[in-house]
């Protein structure tokens, strides 16, 4: 059946703990976690679902897919389709305008694999053929000397298993690398070619991912089946080029494999963008998982990594832990009861009730809002805001989530809030088929309201970003 064990973590030699710890650093932390899953010895010993998230969403991994990518590239070389040396401009010639870049012409399926491709970054992907642009865009160094992030690069690897197979990616590894581990049904998005976005468009679910970083812990072999060919896992994952020069902040500078990223304790991971990650730690024959949206700050994903190393790595031992039943039952009791982080505050204060219901007149105002008006009402609170004859309703609870279709994207959401002072009150609201958050900051004193939006994630939502003020 292919299912995945599920075992008291103190009998695989984790302390249930050092997994509350985690917890407890999430919250200090105020990490937007939405799942995590812990796996050591192959069996589950540990996973959290941040409602409204749960064990069945579908959730978008980001780079994670270009780890997925790299394993599609392995499977091929194993099937003599193609080779770390070949060349990336034979496979399109016919997208090669005339006079092609010496640089360009020696650029090779290993220099793109490993983010050492001839340009300093993703080429122009606002065309329909992004492989024909990344070829013909002029190059700012020799491949294979520079480490620089390259999603376009990915999806040419993409193009080419396409061309050679016949199939897209998703459909060529459906019979050689999901359904053989495990994964079910799998969204992958395509570009306006039809060939899958490699570098960032997959959508799975939490153990869809354990389930890809055990079959890299196991090297390849998944109950008797080599589904990985032989020494590709070491390959894929050993440091192939130096990441000294990146700006991004990812367990420092230990350097970059074919589409996975070193870290510490010998350890390597796929990271996708806002804390989606696939943590493998040989070592101690574990594998960590996350998903997540820390867009809200810049390099917020490293806190989720953080977290992990300084709680759970530690209560990692060599032999089962005895007589810790008592913390088993309270770190179940604590994975049952998550919901997403709210700053800390209260659910309600004195002065909702001068301000409830009252409809404020806004000066004027970049969104051209007319008047807003507050609903403190526990699981039913509102904030309107109103344009003439259109109004636009953000539908929240205090202190608990509340479902519905946030009013400024048209996405489906889930909004609190909560009050951290007795003069703030901030709304949550955060999307669920795209990475997107909207923090909304409403402070109030005697005669006068400051209302901040803030839209964080992936969409370009800066026409919304603007404060609000009033006379009271």
């Amino acid at each position: 059946m292919n299912v995945i064990e599920r075992v008291k973590p103190q009998t695989v030699g984790v302390s249930p703990k050092g997994i509350i710890n985690f917890l407890d650093s999430i919250i200090e932390k105020q990490i937007n976690l939405h799942s995590f899953m812990l796996l050591r010895h192959g069996k589950v010993v540990a996973e959290g679902y941040y409602r409204p998230f749960n064990k069945e969403y579908v959730h978008n991994i980001f780079s994670v897919s270009k780890s997925v990518t790299s394993a599609a590239i392995g499977i091929a070389i194993g099937e003599g389709l193609i080779t770390l040396e070949d060349r990336v401009i034979d496979f399109f010639e016919e997208k090669i305008k005339k006079g092609v870049h010496p640089y360009t012409a020696e650029m090779k399926i290993k220099h793109l694999l490993a983010m050492a491709t001839v340009h300093n970054g993703s080429t122009n992907k606002d065309v329909n053929d992004w492989v024909k642009t990344f070829l013909n865009t002029m190059p700012s160094h020799l491949p294979g000397t520079v480490f620089a992030y390259d999603t376009t690069g990915t999806h040419t690897l993409c193009a080419i298993l396409q061309k050679q197979t016949g199939m897209t990616v998703n459909e060529y590894l459906r019979s050689r690398l999901f359904d053989p581990i495990g994964i079910g049904p799998i969204e992958w998005e395509s570009c306006h070619m039809n060939i899958n976005k490699g570098g960032s468009g997959i959508k799975c679910t939490t153990e869809d991912l354990a389930r890809f970083g055990q079959l890299y812990l196991q090297k390849g072999l998944w109950e008797g089946k080599q589904v990985l060919p032989k020494g590709w896992v070491e390959l894929s994952t050993t440091r192939h080029i130096d990441t000294s020069n990146t700006k991004v902040m990812l367990e420092g500078k230990n350097g970059y494999a074919y589409h996975f990223w070193r870290a510490r304790h010998n350890a390597y991971c796929a990271f996708g963008m806002g804390g989606q990650f696939v943590v493998v730690v040989p070592e101690k024959d574990v594998v960590f998982v996350s998903t997540a949206n820390t867009l809200l700050y810049r390099d917020g994903h490293q806190m989720i990594l953080d977290s992990f190393w300084e709680n759970i790595y530690p209560s990692i031992l060599a032999s089962v832990i005895l007589e810790e039943d008592n913390i088993y039952i309270e770190m179940q009791q604590r994975l049952e009861q998550l919901e997403l982080i709210l700053p800390i505050g209260k659910n309600s204060v004195a002065l909702e009730g001068a301000i409830s219901n009252r409809r404020i007149k806004l000066d004027e105002n970049c969104l051209e809002y007319g008047t807003c008006q507050f609903i403190f009402k526990g699981s039913d609170s509102r904030l309107i805001f109103f344009k003439g004859d259109e109004r636009k309703d953000i539908k929240f609870g205090m202190g608990s989530w509340v479902i519905g279709i946030e009013p400024f994207f048209g996405l489906k959401s889930a909004a609190s809030a909560t009050w951290v002072d007795e003069k703030t009150c901030i709304i949550h609201i955060q999307a669920f088929d795209v990475m997107q958050m909207l923090i909304i900051t409403c402070h109030f004193e005697e005669d006068y309201i400051v209302i901040q939006i803030q839209p964080v994630g992936e969409i370009n939502g800066g026409k919304y970003e603007c404060y609000l003020n009033a006379k009271l």
